[in-house]
């Protein structure tokens, strides 16, 4: 099973991009000038993407993009700040008894920027676009869930699943687009590709190639008319230009890691707004070997771990201590686990409970009628400087504990080959997780990315449970059952999920919540504070 919005990835941190964009054009930003005050404007809100192949958003390769064009456009179904599908575009819905068709009603009040009303014919197009779009389109695996769907009215409509999935009304949160205006524009760069027309806050008022986009307040947006009139989006070459730019002062946000707002806040030049990241880190047992099948080794290890400390001083408290592969922000996040908090005493009184002892004090443990002291190796990657602080303290807990510790700390594909080849006893690693990961994937018996050889047959039920559950309430119920069992058995230990901040310049302000999937969330109630000097 691949229930999936984005691919899951090794999170392997990169400081910068290069400055070119995929087809080799060079970057147009000119960091020569304040934005605004070029323009002969000092209101203006100047935000930064990379150089467009489309401005279709079901047919957009690039993620900065798609964050612009979440200002023009709305989305079928929302995510909130806890990742919980909210309404936007439709309305409300409801799940037939076997969970394969959900019906959703619309608003029936929504315009597009040309005037006309958004109905069930646009929700319509925009899955036959999505489906016709390239295979890294953004918005290309929501598809893997839909096996058709059918219009019951002029606003309503049934999506039809190929099974029953808890996450099958997350996997609808793509933009619709207009079926009337983009009928027949198959050519990504055609001329109303590159001229989007939404329903969202803003509308766009002019883009030039390569080099600047202008969007203007939407005054029908269901939400309410944008307090800031006018957006400028500057076109840029990479995320190194992208933090220059914003230094100068020259754009008004910047996303980055969490870690960073210590820089900022010490200039006392921005407001900082944190969330909660996608980005999971854990601490892997492999299952392949056989000291660690035992669960009370895997609680000495869980013991021997300070996440306090790590959260204090390697995430710098720019993360949320977490004890379930699911989100502490959360709404299916179950705090009522078992917690395993760092307690060297209890780590060493299951040691010798274990038969491991340090018989010939060298402060390394033995067992009876085995040959080689307690030794174990762990594995992280060197680019990023939270695994490789999280090992070194890991290592040094459990080497006060008398094992015999060997650390690797290697650069990522050599990481990456041992993690996926089983070479190793204990991984420090992270995942990218997305609003409709699949748990079984990492913890069922034959999940595809269950490198850590982890089998259980309860799990395998829970799992299969939480997936299969249809509406709120059964779900809730079946992810509070799995999670208590993930804590329980410990496969992994879970670290921590990252923060992230949104950096936004101090003549900013007004109500800013910036979330994972949308950092522009409460753009409608931005405001200005001042003026750029």
């Amino acid at each position: 099973m691949k229930k999936k919005l984005i691919p899951l990835i090794f999170a392997c941190i990169l400081l910068f991009s290069g400055c070119t964009n995929g087809n080799g054009e060079k970057n147009s930003f000119n960091v020569s000038g304040n934005v605004a005050k070029t323009q002969g404007e000092s209101r203006i809100l100047t935000l930064s993407m990379r150089v467009p192949e489309t401005l279709n958003p079901l047919r957009n390769r690039e993620a900065t993009v798609d964050t612009v064009l979440k200002l023009i456009y709305q989305p079928f179904i929302a995510i909130d700040e806890t990742g919980k599908p909210s309404p936007s575009i439709a309305k409300n819905w409801s799940f037939s008894k076997d969970g394969l068709t959900l019906s959703i009603e619309l608003r029936n009040d929504i315009t597009w920027q040309n005037g006309s009303s958004l109905t069930a014919d646009d929700v319509a197009f925009s899955i036959e676009t999505i489906r016709g779009s390239v295979e890294d389109s953004v918005y290309k695996k929501v598809l893997d869930y839909v096996s058709s769907y059918s219009k019951t009215s002029q606003y309503s409509i049934d999506i039809h699943f190929r099974e029953p999935f808890s996450k099958n009304v997350a996997a609808l949160s793509f933009p619709v687009i207009s079926a009337a205006y983009y009928q027949g524009q198959t050519d990504p760069k055609s001329g109303a590709n590159m001229a989007p027309m939404g329903s969202g806050p803003y509308s766009m008022k002019s883009y030039s190639i390569a080099s600047e986009m202008i969007l203007t307040a939407n005054p029908t947006y269901i939400g309410g008319k944008p307090k800031i009139e006018t957006i400028s989006v500057r076109t840029t070459g990479g995320a190194e230009t992208d933090v220059y730019a914003f230094d100068q002062g020259m754009t008004d946000i910047l996303v980055t890691d969490a870690i960073e707002t210590g820089r900022y806040a010490d200039e006392g030049v921005t407001g900082v707004h944190q969330f909660t990241s996608d980005q999971y880190d854990f601490i892997g047992f492999n299952f392949y070997r056989s000291l660690f099948q035992d669960r009370n080794m895997r609680q000495v290890v869980a013991y021997a771990l300070p996440k306090k400390s790590i959260c204090e001083n390697v995430y710098l408290e720019y993360a949320k201590i977490a004890y379930t592969p699911v989100s502490p922000s959360s709404w299916l996040y179950e705090e009522n686990v078992a917690p395993f908090d760092y307690d060297t005493t209890m780590a060493a009184t299951l040691l010798k409970n274990a038969g491991w002892t340090d018989k010939n004090g060298d402060g390394r443990l033995e067992k009876e009628n085995e040959p080689e002291p307690l030794h174990v190796s762990i594995l992280t990657n060197q680019e990023n400087s939270a695994r490789r602080q999280t090992a070194t303290k890991l290592r040094d807990e459990l080497t006060l504990l008398g094992f015999d510790v060997t650390l690797e700390i290697l650069p990522f594909a050599q990481y990456q080959e041992k993690f996926t080849g089983g070479d190793y006893d204990l991984i420090v690693g992270g995942w990218q997780m997305s609003p409709v990961t699949d748990l079984y994937d990492f913890f069922g018996s034959n999940g595809s990315l269950n490198y850590i050889g982890y089998q259980d047959e309860q799990m395998d039920n829970l799992l299969l449970a939480a997936n299969q559950a249809v509406g709120e309430g059964a779900t809730l119920l079946a992810y509070s059952s799995l999670q208590k069992r993930i804590a329980e058995e410990l496969p992994y230990i879970s670290i921590a999920y990252r923060s992230k901040a949104m950096f936004v310049s101090n003549r900013v302000g007004g109500v800013i919540t910036p979330t994972e999937d949308n950092i522009f969330y409460s753009v409608n109630q931005w405001t200005f504070e001042g003026k750029k000097e």
